[in-house]
């Protein structure tokens, strides 16, 4: 089974890399006739170990890519890789769920947001990384450790105050949130937030009865499931 590289045109352009973008700055120079089965061999999870390992030294940053989101690729290896120039690389390595989980801490600790954010994306990444991660400066981290279920109950109560509106979005959407935060959630100024709550199976009998009247039809509509 292959894990898909996009291979198309990666020119940095004006947004630079995103997230779920193979495209970095960078790459391998020219690409002989041998270059797809190069790709082939790291998208594959069916590789030897040895020849992924060698692969994640490869020069093209499309076979590391591929080879930093092969869920059989050697823990040892997704841990050298953490380390890679590459953004998109390092950023593939903290999205794979068989990254180490010492080596996602430390990549907790990365300069760069996107690779935080795909640390606060993995189901590994461990309560202790998740609460530090709560208070980074980019919204867009914190936004994913609201919506992680492995998040601390306190840091979901403590991210329903966050003055970023798709911060409370998310805790709101969270099945794990308490009640008291909920419960304060439902009073939220941003309407997406309220119905958030209303939306939640977990969401109290009585703050739904509060949300039934909302001065929002979707929200009332919602809270009366």
């Amino acid at each position: 089974m292959r894990v898909t590289v996009n291979l198309k045109d990666c020119g940095t352009g004006a947004g630079g890399f995103q997230p779920g973008n193979t495209c970095a700055s960078g790459g391998g120079g020219g690409r002989d006739g041998s270059f797809g089965n190069r790709i082939a061999s790291a998208q594959d999870r069916s590789t030897p170990p040895a020849t992924l390992v060698e692969l994640s030294k490869h020069r093209d940053w499309s076979v590391r890519i591929a080879v930093a989101r092969n869920p059989s690729s050697p823990p040892a290896a997704l841990a050298a890789m953490a380390g890679d120039k590459n953004e998109a690389v390092r950023y593939s390595v903290a999205k794979n769920p068989e990254t180490p989980v010492a080596t996602l801490v430390a990549m907790s600790k990365d300069k760069a947001w996107r690779v935080r954010h795909g640390v606060t994306s993995n189901p590994k990444t461990p309560p202790d990384a998740l609460v530090k991660l709560s208070i980074d400066r980019d919204g867009g981290v914190r936004e994913m450790v609201a919506d992680n279920p492995n998040t601390p109950l306190a840091t979901l109560t403590q991210l329903s105050r966050d003055k970023d509106p798709r911060v409370r979005f998310l805790v709101a959407k969270n099945t794990n949130t308490p009640a008291a935060a909920l419960a304060k959630l439902s009073k939220d100024e941003d309407l997406g937030v309220r119905y958030r709550v209303a939306k939640n199976p977990q969401t109290p009998a009585a703050t739904l009865a509060e949300l039934a009247n909302d001065e929002n039809e979707e929200v009332r509509n919602a809270a009366r499931r």
